[in-house]
């Protein structure tokens, strides 16, 4: 009997409980609905956890996005106030919310602009604030500048020039650097050009064109090919038959990094060695590619055999060149395996040859640029006219 009066007791007491928890909640919900009813709720959109990405806007480009400023509280915000801080290349460029009293469920706009006007990501923050308490609204803003990529080539005719395009091919510009004695190879990568001056040393200027030093590197045998890594520039010495190798600031000049080559040509490195085209070798017909290590050692001059090579590239999984002979490009694996003399056809005489991360480029005698897909696909032999009948040699492209 005393069990069931207990079990009772305990009964009633959690009834009572729920009951309790229940008004509690029922006035907490009516408390923050008369708060919420009672004061102004700012918002911006789009957003994504209270930011939003322009995204990647190449460097002299602009970008505009609309963002829409709501109120979903129960009041006004009373005058509005929109402000914008951080990186100057964010600009409010419209507003019609300042000044403004933004009413419940009522919207306005703020159009900022995004430039680029440097490479690299950006930020800022727009910020809405009203007269009333808690009538604030924030937005973080991402941009990213990329620097505007260019494919370059030399024309190599006497006294020559290099020339540039945009990316797309477009805007060709002949004379991009002047000056020049006969450029060959070239090279890029995010800070400057550099060429070989058949009859004058490696050149080198920046991005733009400016800043020429055409002798940047003397006491040259001839130079065509030129290559960069992180850390030095290379080049090939066809009168002396070596490739030669010095600090990327032009200094340590070493005119003999490597010795017993053929004619050589091309030139191309990666991260692990250097690789060269060894163009007139016994009668002009046992020619091949060489390859060595970054220090120099291991050198195999044998490393590809292939029919007239001049230019050669390398990327991650393949190495590039131009058959000048079969008016193709061919193609190896890494490792010197694979190889397929004909792996794009179509080319006149190619002589230079670069590639980046999506494209395989070539220039060829007919005073065209080619280009391709990475798989050989989607050949376009007339990719960029280059309106000149000097020889275009040397090939390059700015890294991605």
């Amino acid at each position: 009997m005393n069990t069931l009066i207990q079990t009772s007791h305990e009964y009633s007491h959690t009834r009572i409980l729920k009951k309790t928890l229940l008004s509690l909640a029922v006035v907490l919900a009516l408390t923050v609905g008369r708060v919420n009813a009672e004061i102004p709720m700012l918002s911006w959109t789009p957003e994504t956890n209270g930011v939003y990405d322009y995204g990647t806007v190449p460097v002299g480009q602009t970008v505009s996005q609309v963002f829409t400023l709501t109120n979903n509280g129960g009041s006004a915000s009373a005058a509005l106030t929109v402000s914008i801080s951080g990186s100057p290349m964010f600009t409010v460029t419209s507003d019609a919310c300042s000044a403004r009293s933004l009413g419940p469920g009522k919207s306005c706009g703020v159009v900022v602009q995004f430039d680029a006007t440097s490479s690299g990501q950006l930020t800022a923050t727009l910020t809405a604030n009203g007269r009333k308490e808690l009538a604030t609204a924030s937005i973080t803003l991402i941009g990213t500048g990329a620097a505007s990529r260019h494919v370059y080539w030399t024309n190599s005719t006497y006294p020559g020039s290099i020339g540039r395009a945009d990316f797309d091919g477009q805007n060709v510009n002949q004379n991009f650097i002047t000056g020049t004695a006969s450029p060959f190879g070239m090279a890029v990568d995010g800070s400057h050009v550099y060429w070989a001056n058949f009859y004058g040393g490696i050149g080198r200027a920046d991005l733009d064109g400016q800043n020429v030093n055409q002798s940047f590197i003397t006491g040259y045998a001839n130079p065509a090919g030129v290559a960069i890594d992180g850390s030095h520039i290379y080049w090939a010495n066809v009168n002396s038959s070596t490739i030669g190798r010095a600090d990327l600031d032009g200094q340590n000049v070493n005119q003999n990094f490597i010795t017993g080559l053929y004619f050589p040509n091309g030139v191309a490195v990666d991260g692990s060695h250097v690789y060269w085209a060894n163009s007139l070798q016994g009668g002009r017909e046992n020619t091949t590619i060489g390859r060595a290590d970054l220090d120099g050692q291991n050198v195999n001059q044998s490393f590809i055999t292939s029919p007239r090579p001049y230019g050669v590239a390398v990327d991650g999984s393949h190495i590039y060149w131009a058959n000048q002979r079969g008016d193709a490009i061919g193609r190896a694996d890494l490792d010197g395996q694979n190889v397929n003399e004909s792996f794009i056809t179509g080319a006149s005489s190619p002589y230079g040859v670069a590639v980046d991360g999506s494209h395989v480029y070539w220039t060829n005698s007919n005073y065209t640029i080619g280009r391709a897909d990475l798989d050989g696909q989607n050949v376009n032999q007339s990719f960029i006219t280059r309106g000149s009948d000097a020889f275009a040699g040397g090939l390059a492209v700015d890294p991605e």
